[in-house]
């Protein structure tokens, strides 16, 4: 296998598309930066403050545990399960990136609007950290 980067890529490569394998941990949020109880959700939502941007909403609440929560929603109106999954995953790699950024201590929820899919990942990016520093967390 080669190696660019950091991320190895498989002897499967072609010019059609290119298979990845990731090095352990590097698309999936660790087990304890998640949101995974209902009712969390439903605490957030109903009295976490909402921050609006282009492509997502941020709605947030303090934790009172010495790091942050996330959680990510797209609805059935983002795409279809390719196109969700699409937009979890670039969401996902953009928390890890800045995970370091953000003020420890707090649950966010990250809501996808319809256009997530249409915009690019540094668009994408910009519009997480605008609602971030918005939100007061940067």
């Amino acid at each position: 296998m080669k190696k660019i980067s950091g991320i190895r890529l498989s002897p499967l490569d072609s010019d059609a598309g290119r298979v990845f394998t990731y090095p352990k941990g590097l698309g999936m949020l660790n087990k304890k930066f998640r949101i995974s109880n209902g009712e969390d959700y439903n605490y957030i939502f109903k009295n976490g403050k909402k921050i609006q941007a282009k492509f997502i909403i941020v709605f947030m609440a303090a934790n009172h545990l010495e790091y942050d929560r996330f959680g990510i929603v797209t609805s059935k109106k983002v795409g279809n399960a390719v196109l969700r999954n699409l937009a979890k995953r670039r969401m996902r790699s953009i928390i890890q990136t800045h995970l370091s950024e953000i003020k420890p201590g707090f649950d966010l929820v990250i809501v996808a609007r319809f256009n997530i899919n249409k915009a690019s990942y540094a668009a994408l990016e910009k519009d997480f950290l605008h609602a971030v520093k918005k939100a007061g967390l940067v």
